[in-house]
């Protein structure tokens, strides 16, 4: 894992066609934004997460699949992707 320090307004790039910027650092929290084509993907990791559990879960039970459905359902209601 790379681990550097970046301030607010600073920005770094990932690969030749990413750029993640640092937006805001406020009260322990850091918004970023990311300025990437349309066809790079991007998704926080718990969403992410969710995603693979999403396609894992025809080999599980119906009780496991109503409970990822339910937190993808909350999870989408704030508007994040």
């Amino acid at each position: 894992m790379l681990v550097f320090r970046r301030q607010q307004g600073e920005s770094f790039l990932v690969g030749d066609n990413v750029e993640v910027r640092i937006l805001e650092i406020s009260q322990g929290q850091v918004k970023i934004g990311v300025v990437a084509p349309r066809e790079v993907a991007i998704f926080r990791s718990e969403i992410a997460n969710l995603n693979r559990q999403a396609a894992l879960s025809d080999r599980q039970s119906p009780a496991v699949r109503g409970a990822i459905a339910a937190l993808q359902k909350s999870l989408g209601r704030r508007g994040e992707k």
